[in-house]
């Protein structure tokens, strides 16, 4: 028992460190210092196609060989993805760590949360698991904080220099997970091979209510990468409008970290909003507020505006926690890891082809390219929004 509370105590530790994205401030910056805009976008691309080859045979390995050494899987593979772009100089090179970064998020996908769930049944505690959830979601934003504007700092001699921490970063994310006790899980009957594990996964979507909210988070892993990829050029774009400005690793760093600030207090709050307005209102809620960012990026260039984009961050806290509370325990153990797999390999399969003709339409590095794919996503997000809202009834059933 004592083995298993130190889960929950490392877990938001865990979530933190391995949300320390070093190089999220400046990894646009940094591609495009050496590649073309339509290069950079191939390669968000090529990480998100990668992302949707490895995300269910991750979910399954988790639900046939265990939590704690898919967690660890993970943790190597972002070493690896490190050590990769501290060398890399060309698209292929790029390409290649792209696929080791897609790897490490793909292994932790799903089976963080189910690791999380999975020790509070195993304590018979788990009415504490959406507050937990919640806990875990502000670490997860303050990691990215804290990491922002320290890459941001590491990174103004060169680049390279915050993924020289991420690196180091990795390193402990592998020491800590190494720590983790395998909570106990009741075993099925027998296990299933991993094409009739993915359609017995498949089959608990004839719960309409599982449905919708697998849709729901598809379409929010589309919507809420949209202003995530483009706020970067953004913050160049405002630079160049404003003569006062210079866009730096530092400004880049900052505006990251104030971002992260606030989706941090946000995804603190979600389970006590959620309570209070209902797991429906919460989520639509957060698909509302992203579209407005990207319509905020499409129509204005200012600094108002930027000031506004901080909240970009804050729909994924908002419903990332009443989400996995709402899913993770109505999937059965033994299937949870593939089952939340799938949802993000959809997701992400979405964004990939999104990417795939943002990039074939884009039409060198001018700013007017990009805020025509803002005003494509907003519009996107606008009928999938439609949609979600005429058919909320769902979560009723």
């Amino acid at each position: 028992m004592e083995k298993l509370r130190r889960n929950l105590k490392l877990y938001p530790w865990y979530v933190g460190l391995f949300h320390a994205y070093f190089w999220l401030p400046v990894y646009f910056l940094f591609f495009n210092s050496k590649l073309e805009l339509s290069e950079v976008l191939y390669l968000a691309s090529i990480y998100f196609a990668s992302v949707v080859v490895i995300e269910v045979p991750s979910g399954w390995f988790s639900d046939q060989f265990g939590r704690r050494k898919t967690l660890i899987t993970a943790s190597v593979f972002l070493c690896v993805s490190y050590t990769l772009f501290l060398f890399a100089n060309s698209f292929e090179a790029f390409a290649v760590a792209q696929v080791f970064l897609a790897g490490g998020i793909a292994f932790n996908s799903g089976t963080d949360t189910s690791l999380l769930l999975e020790t509070t049944q195993a304590l018979d505690e788990q009415e504490s698991y959406p507050e937990l959830e919640a806990k875990a979601m502000k670490f997860n934003f303050l990691g990215t904080a804290a990491a922002g504007i320290l890459g941001g700092l590491a990174a103004i001699p060169d680049y390279r220099g915050a993924y020289a921490l991420s690196l180091l970063g990795g390193v402990a994310l592998l020491c800590l997970t190494l720590r983790f006790t395998e909570p106990m899980r009741e075993q099925a009957a027998h296990r299933l091979g991993f094409f009739r594990q993915v359609l017995s996964c498949v089959g608990l979507l004839r719960n309409v209510r599982l449905l919708w909210l697998s849709v729901f988070a598809v379409f929010m892993i589309v919507i809420n990468h949209i202003p995530y990829e483009f706020y970067q050029p953004y913050l160049k774009e405002l630079a160049a409008q404003y003569q006062t400005l210079k866009i730096t690793p530092f400004l880049t760093s900052v505006h990251l970290t104030l971002t992260m600030i606030a989706a941090s207090f946000v995804a603190s709050k979600s389970i006590r909003i959620r309570n209070k307005v209902g797991t429906g209102f919460t989520l639509l809620s957060a698909a509302g507020l992203q579209i407005a960012m990207m319509a905020i990026m499409h129509f204005f260039v200012n600094v108002p505006a930027a000031i506004a984009t901080l909240l970009r961050s804050c729909p994924r806290a908002l419903m990332t926690a009443p989400l996995n509370a709402a899913v993770a325990p109505s999937v059965p153990t033994e299937k949870r890891a593939t089952f939340l797999s799938l949802q993000s390999l959809f997701g992400r399969l979405g964004f990939s082809v999104t990417l795939a003709a943002f990039g074939a339409a884009a039409n060198g590095n001018d700013w007017e390219s990009i805020t025509n794919m803002l005003g494509l996503g907003m519009w996107l997000g606008l009928a999938g929004l439609a949609a979600l809202l005429l058919t909320i009834f769902a979560l009723r059933k």
